[in-house]
């Protein structure tokens, strides 16, 4: 009995890994994804069938095998065979979008919602907005998969609560998860919207492929992380991996609001960055200033550097090496393939991201930091929607396999 119970978790498996890989891969060939997926060619064939006959993949051409045989035939994902929801919460927003099982976005919307508004008002208004989608979209809500919720920590990923996010006063152990499921009647789940990030560009964007990722976010103020391993979120010890804007890159630097001196969020936060190069600017004698100093910008700040400014420039090199000190502890404790630079500081400065790229790939330890991949992010401010959708998918994917599986 418990032989015919491993066999049939196996065989699920075993089709879990041949879906999921051809919704990362596809349009792809079959005797491709034999290399891939690392099962036998009749498994392949074999689940690759009852998917077709599911309607869940489509057969979509044949592939040029270069030989005289048959040529193998190419798959894909049925586009229409689900549908997954994800959604954004962030201090002063809420972001909503619909994707279909290829993770192409059929809906996306951004509205405010105030930090202070209770569990029970966000509750109401994506109440709203699924049903707002749903009607404009054509789609009965049983097609739905699920929803993925990026969210701020510190949570419990696996009971659903956000626990007491810092920016949203009298939100205390709220059971997110749960409430949300019984308001709108699907399933879902939720994660650290860094970790989302991560998820998202492993899935969708230039990580696809690469079997270790680390995306770090590089906001304005606030700095987060999230790693992916084998296609999978690392959350580490009470789900709180990745907190690299923590990180202490100067020992005798600013305090942080976590209470302790030098974090990376700190020593590259828009204020600071702003002040250090006004003071730059009133103390030095012989340099051109800009008619408003109190005035700039963090914007002015990255343009006026790319374009020679001597104190401009002095700061954002300093920014690099800070974000470089953090890269390199993750390098050194996890050596992922690619660093992907996302938020609004690199959209701001392609020289930022090439700063810290040459700075890495100079480190003399380890020896294979030139060959890591230190790119932007592709995916813009969408990244997170889209990261919830890939969660929703990811983990709710057996649902949608045949009953015979």
């Amino acid at each position: 009995m418990n032989d015919g119970i491993n066999s049939k978790v196996m065989k699920v498996n075993n089709a879990l890994l041949v879906l999921e890989t051809i919704m990362r891969r596809g349009p792809i060939a079959r005797n491709e994804l034999t290399g891939l997926v690392g099962l036998t060619q009749v498994s392949v064939i074999n689940v690759t069938n009852a998917l077709l006959e599911a309607g869940i993949i489509v057969e979509v051409g044949r592939a040029n095998s270069g030989n005289q045989g048959r040529r193998s035939m190419v798959v894909d994902i049925n586009e229409h065979a689900f549908y997954c929801f994800g959604m954004e919460l962030s201090v002063g927003k809420l972001v909503c979008g619909l994707g279909d099982a290829r993770g192409r976005l059929l809906q996306f919307e951004e509205i405010k919602f105030p930090s202070r508004s209770s569990a029970e008002m966000l509750l109401d208004k994506v109440d709203e907005l699924v049903e707002e989608f749903l009607k404009n979209n054509q789609i009965d809500k049983r097609r739905i998969l699920g929803m993925g919720i990026a969210v701020p920590g510190p949570l419990d990923v696996q009971e659903g609560i956000m626990i007491n996010p810092p920016n949203f006063p009298g939100w205390k152990n709220v059971p997110i998860r749960r409430m949300l499921e019984e308001r709108l009647g699907f399933r879902v789940c939720l994660d650290k919207e860094t970790n989302l990030a991560a998820l998202a560009e492993s899935f969708y964007g230039v990580s696809v492929g690469y079997k270790t990722s680390f995306f770090m976010s590089l906001f304005r103020l606030g700095i987060g992380g999230g790693l992916v391993a084998e296609n999978n979120i690392f959350h580490g010890f009470c789900d709180g991996a990745g907190e690299v804007g923590h990180m202490t890159v100067e020992s005798s630097g600013r305090k942080c609001g976590c209470g302790n001196y030098g974090c990376l969020e700190t020593m590259i936060a828009e204020d600071y960055l702003i002040e250090q190069v006004r003071h730059l600017y009133k103390i030095g004698v012989e340099i051109e200033r800009p008619e408003d100093i109190d005035g700039i910008t963090l914007e002015e700040i990255f343009e006026r550097s790319s374009n020679g400014d001597d104190v401009c420039e002095d700061v954002v090199k300093q920014t690099a090496v800070y974000i470089s000190i953090a890269i390199g502890n993750i390098v050194n404790l996890f050596s992922p393939e690619m660093i992907v630079l996302g938020g609004p500081l690199p959209e701001m400065s392609t020289q930022l991201v090439e700063l810290v790229a040459d700075r890495i790939h100079s480190k003399k330890y380890p020896s294979h930091c030139k060959d890591i991949k230190i790119v932007k992010s592709v995916l813009g401010p969408q990244v997170y929607v889209k990261g919830a959708i890939a969660l929703a998918e990811k983990t709710f994917l057996s649902y949608v396999l045949p009953e015979n599986f």
